[in-house]
């Protein structure tokens, strides 16, 4: 194994993140973001406080769903909230 970067191995080098291309290949594209794709809108971030008033933190997460859109004239695949589509903001396929 050749190691790159005064040999340290990528994943001991400082400012190392294996999300970013060509880090141990591609992974932001299996990671999906919870965010959707017309108004921008993401999960949001609180804490749970128990009766005791043991603080935790939690994080409450849009409904997106995977649409087919019409989009300049042609289909796309997009994650959008159920906002979007109730208010129409997306015209379905």
């Amino acid at each position: 194994m050749q190691l790159a970067h005064g040999g340290l191995p990528d994943r001991l080098r400082k400012g190392y993140n294996p999300y970013l291309p060509g880090q141990f290949g591609n992974l932001l594209e299996s990671v999906m973001a919870q965010v959707c794709e017309i108004c921008g809108k993401r999960p949001q971030f609180g804490n749970n406080v128990s009766h005791a008033h043991n603080v935790t933190r939690r994080r409450w997460n849009v409904n997106l769903r995977p649409v087919h859109a019409k989009v300049k004239g042609g289909s796309k695949r997009m994650r959008v909230c159920t906002s979007c589509l109730r208010s129409g903001k997306v015209t379905k396929a």
